[in-house]
């Protein structure tokens, strides 16, 4: 039976439990049921255009739900425009910022340095670092797409496994990109709980560093995945780590990667000190807004762009337009999810969840993880399914003792969930390692599954303290 084949059966049989549960509890909720099954297989068996997809589900889902006819699209306008005003500037930003640093080697430079500092017994170690530290400002596709050529030519200088160096990088990008901004849905979530970005980055750390281990380098070195150290390696055949024409120092090229956290973060913490001037509270807030901090960060690694290649700004500004090119479908889609999020909200589809978690007396936690998780194996896309599981679960947040970061970090964890078939991530790992379905299953859909739950975990022993 094909693989394909058995996510459907599966999926059926969640689905179909669902429905029997939602259609005695709530119409609505039943509704929301069948509306987001409908995205599903417009998606994923009839290969329909995702943002049209989306934006019909929208419209019929909220006619059925009783939105008023006349209200209905200015209900998707809002919710398009309101998630597109934040999430054009960061990916718009991100993009740019991005390219530059393709431009200046910033990211080989980084896993290159990794490799040689921590030295072939812990090279795992290093370039899952390295894949943590480069994904704080590359989206995951432009992280790996530029990591994973360094990790091919190490594994074959040094006769190493593939996979062996290939899941732990990976892994720690993806781990990134989940958990924090300046990436897409992490962004959003903040946003929207209007959360403190301080508190973001320390809870977030404490999730993503052992959920990047265990689910980068204990799984990888398990009997699950099998890979192994070529015995005939010699610690002193480095030279593919050697890099020509070095357009900057390393210490410059990790800071510059992590540039934008450290801006978000530090004058997050700093405001607060006692007795600041309205002043400087007022410019440390502006720093510490994720868009003000990739602007300072791209024009800085423009600057630094001129300088290194005696380069003049006309001759990089291509390089920017360019780099914009790469996003115009990623924000439609999510602009149309934006839109499907706020019919939800309008509808008062979110009432009904509220009520029905009281009734079971279900935590917040759970619900975010689960929705987020069902979603991300359904759509493929974590974005997206962090995104609709934030319409869902945006009105409990009133609801809980604790910090809703842990919520924001649920959604997220969920939304990492079983990348397969239907992600692009999926084949971005299969076909540039160039490894069979059988493979591609027991390495990266593993790993992203394993680490999923390691972070679910993680975040609900922390909750029991908080």
């Amino acid at each position: 039976m094909k693989l394909d084949k058995i996510f459907i059966i599966l999926g059926l049989i969640v689905y179909s439990s669902l429905a029997f549960f939602l259609g005695n509890y709530s119409y609505k909720l039943l509704l929301v049921f069948i509306g987001i099954s409908a995205l599903i297989f417009l998606i994923t068996k009839l290969h329909f255009e995702p943002f049209l997809s989306i934006l019909i589900v929208a419209i019929i889902l909220g006619l059925f739900l009783g939105l008023p006819a006349n209200k209905l699209i200015d209900s998707i306008e809002k919710g398009t425009g309101s998630l597109l005003g934040h999430l054009s500037l960061i990916l718009g930003l991100g993009a740019m910022f991005g390219k530059i640093l393709e431009e200046l080697g910033a990211v080989e430079i980084t896993a290159k340095k990794m490799i040689s500092v921590f030295g072939l017994k812990r090279i795992q170690l290093g370039l899952l670092i390295a894949g943590m530290c480069i994904s704080f400002s590359l989206f995951f596709d432009v992280a790996f797409i530029l990591v994973i050529p360094i990790i091919l030519a190490v594994a074959k200088e040094l006769k190493l496994d593939k996979i062996y160096l290939a899941l732990p990088a990976s892994i720690g990008v993806l781990t990134i990109h989940a958990l924090f901004p300046p990436h897409p849905s992490p962004s959003i979530i903040t946003k929207t709980f209007n959360l403190n970005m301080a508190e973001v980055f320390y809870y977030g750390l404490i999730v993503a560093i052992p959920t990047a281990f265990i689910g980068g380098l204990l799984l990888t070195n398990s009997n699950l995945v099998k890979t192994r150290v070529s015995s005939d390696t010699k610690e002193k055949d480095i030279s593919v780590l050697k890099i020509e024409n070095q357009t900057m120092s390393t210490s410059f090229a990790i800071l510059l990667m992590l540039l934008p956290v450290l801006l978000i973060t530090i004058p997050t913490i700093a405001l607060g000190i006692p007795n600041l001037s309205e002043t400087i509270k007022g410019i440390l807030t502006i720093i510490s807004n994720p868009v003000t901090a990739l602007i300072i960060s791209l024009l800085i690694a423009i600057i630094e762009l001129m300088i290194a290649k005696h380069l003049r700004i006309r001759s990089i500004v291509p390089l920017l337009s360019q780099s914009l090119k790469t996003i115009a479908v990623v924000l439609l889609i999510n602009g149309a999810a934006g839109g499907l999020k706020q019919v939800l909200v309008d509808s008062k589809v979110t009432d009904e969840i509220v009520r029905l978690t009281n009734g079971l007396n279900l935590s917040p936690i759970v619900i975010s993880f689960l929705v987020a998780a069902i979603l991300r194996i359904s759509l493929g896309s974590a974005t997206i399914a962090a995104i609709t599981t934030l319409a869902i679960v945006e009105p409990l947040v009133g609801t809980v003792s604790y910090s809703p970061v842990f919520i924001m970090l649920s959604i997220t964890a969920g939304s990492m969930f079983c990348s397969h078939v239907n992600d692009p991530g999926f084949w971005l790992f299969k076909q540039y390692l160039n490894l069979d379905f059988k493979t591609t299953f027991k390495t990266w859909t593993l790993g992203t599954t394993v680490s999923s739950v390691i972070a679910f975990i993680i975040i609900l022993f922390i909750t029991s303290f908080a």
